[in-house]
């Protein structure tokens, strides 16, 4: 989350208390001017659209957690090619959920330390103080970690540069062809 006087791009705050009964829709859509800001913030050339369709339900008292946020995130950006350093367009789908856990007394130190077991399969759990929270700030965090890290042109082979690029499994391959003890194995049979 954005801290102190730091300026959310894409600021939409929602307030949990109005969540109802059966669960609230509501789609956010990042203007131009937002769009611009997001692509100065992750340092790309461009953020073409940004929308994302979010529901929020209340949970059950059986359930850990008080509010879930589940969402549908789009967006169209460009990015540059690691490489030739050439402009791509990449469409980013993504569906994400995170389960809100209300801190009840958030200056009693032992709720925030307290230790919970979570299944890797979960929804990301986000401890809150406040029922308002930056819905907009989730949503382009995780644009952010969605995004291609590495963006690579089809057609490029790294051979413009004068290296190789090889796969995951090839390096992995080439890296349990190198024995480090095959040098001992050869002092063996000289003495």
């Amino acid at each position: 989350m954005v801290e102190g006087n730091q300026e959310n791009e894409f600021s939409r705050l929602f307030n949990l208390e109005l969540t109802q009964k059966y669960g609230t829709k509501i789609e956010y859509v990042a203007n131009e001017q937002e769009c611009e800001a997001l692509a100065s913030r992750f340092l790309i050339p461009r953020v073409y659209e940004l929308r994302a369709n979010c529901e929020f339900r209340k949970l059950s008292q059986k359930d850990f957690g008080d509010y879930k946020l589940s969402v549908n995130k789009k967006a169209k950006i460009i990015q540059k090619c690691v490489i030739t350093l050439n402009e791509l367009n990449e469409l980013i789908e993504e569906d994400f959920s995170i389960i809100f856990k209300i801190q009840k007394n958030p200056d009693k130190i032992e709720d925030l330390t307290k230790e919970v077991e979570f299944e890797v399969h979960e929804e990301d759990v986000e401890m809150i103080t406040d029922k308002t929270i930056d819905v907009g700030e989730y949503i382009a965090e995780y644009l952010s970690l969605s995004m291609e890290p590495y963006p690579r042109q089809e057609n490029v082979k790294g051979n413009e540069l004068g290296y190789k690029i090889i796969s995951e499994v090839n390096a992995i391959s080439e890296e349990k062809k190198v024995n480090p003890f095959s040098v001992l194995k050869e002092l063996k049979h000289k003495t």
